[in-house]
């Protein structure tokens, strides 16, 4: 049997999910969440009151797992890394890392030997993820107190394709996800359980709405933004000549009160029906603790946290 926690720190809460491989199939071992007294910015240095509650929140969450807690996965918020597809023709992985190191180079604003750049081929395509170095000190240095020697950061999109996976949605079809988290969207497609689009958006960047350049002669509403960019994401955009094969599935995962309103504000009467992710759907759960039972009320929050603890278990078998 084989254990993996992931970790998802965005907004102003921590999630963890503890998953165990069975020769009977996936096993829910853990779920906590905390809210932390500030969110996790990408600003340095951070500030100590907001070090301290990530700190005692890891602490808390590893606590709360029975045994051991596997390999550790942590996937951070939006504008700590930066994701980006890319054509990958290269048939060696030597090759294949020296032109992810090239796109990086002319891509990222400071020089690339200050990130930590990897990949995930998806056929002739590869989405690459820069993260600081820095960023990996920060949490090093957090987990090294929790006899954490050994983890691993992720992007968030790529935690919420494989809570796609986990829950087994779309295995043969075209799905695409969303996750609803204030500032930031993040929205992945896979066509037949293969990745083939993955992105994130802050609304709070004023220069775009709907992918086109704003108009600047008004101000535009959170909700607005929110709105247009995922019908951008669902239909390319609105032109005839740019729309995407339909989605058989719209999974969201979020808050509840989010995506219930935004499922009254998007859903089309002849698109796809909008439905809420259910990352455990194909897990045991009835040995979770009963503490931790309360959790399931909401499980779709902790969508990307389960994304990643089963990215970790089964990546030999995807």
């Amino acid at each position: 049997m084989s254990r993996a926690t992931g970790i998802h720190i965005a907004e102003e809460m921590l999630r963890l999910t503890c998953l165990e491989r069975t020769p009977a199939g996936y096993r829910l071992c853990g779920l906590f969440e905390s809210r932390l007294v500030s969110p996790i910015l990408p600003r340095w240095p951070i500030q100590p009151r907001v070090r301290r509650s990530l700190s005692e929140s890891l602490q808390e969450g590893l606590a709360q797992v029975q045994g051991a807690p596997g390999a550790i996965v942590l996937s951070l918020g939006g504008g700590f890394f930066h994701l980006q597809r890319t054509p990958l023709e290269l048939a060696s992985s030597e090759a294949r890392q020296e032109h992810i190191t090239w796109e990086a180079t002319q891509t990222l604003v400071d020089p690339v030997n200050r990130y930590v750049v990897d990949y995930v081929a998806a056929g002739r395509t590869a989405f690459w993820i820069a993260i600081r170095k820095e960023v990996f000190e920060f949490y090093s240095d957090l987990l090294s107190p929790l006899r954490v020697r050994q983890y691993r950061l992720e992007a968030e999109p790529l935690g919420l394709f494989y809570a796609c996976l986990l829950a087994k949605t779309g295995a043969a079809f075209r799905v695409a996800a969303i996750r609803v988290g204030h500032p930031w969207l993040h929205f992945v497609a896979a066509s037949s359980g293969n990745l083939i689009s993955a992105e994130a958006v802050c609304l709070e960047n004023p220069g775009m709405v709907n992918g086109l350049p704003a108009d600047h002669s008004r101000q535009y509403s959170n909700e607005e933004k929110t709105d247009a960019t995922i019908r951008r994401w669902l239909d390319g955009g609105g032109h005839s000549s740019q729309r995407r094969p339909d989605f058989q599935r719209v999974l969201l995962c979020g808050e509840d009160p989010e995506i219930a309103t935004l499922v009254e504000r998007v859903e089309m009467p002849n698109g796809p029906k909008l439905e809420t992710l259910a990352p455990f759907s194909n897990c045991t759960t009835e040995t979770l603790p009963d503490s931790q039972k309360r959790f399931l009320v909401s499980p779709s929050t902790f969508s990307v946290a389960g994304g990643l603890a089963y990215r970790e278990l089964a990546k030999e078998q995807i």
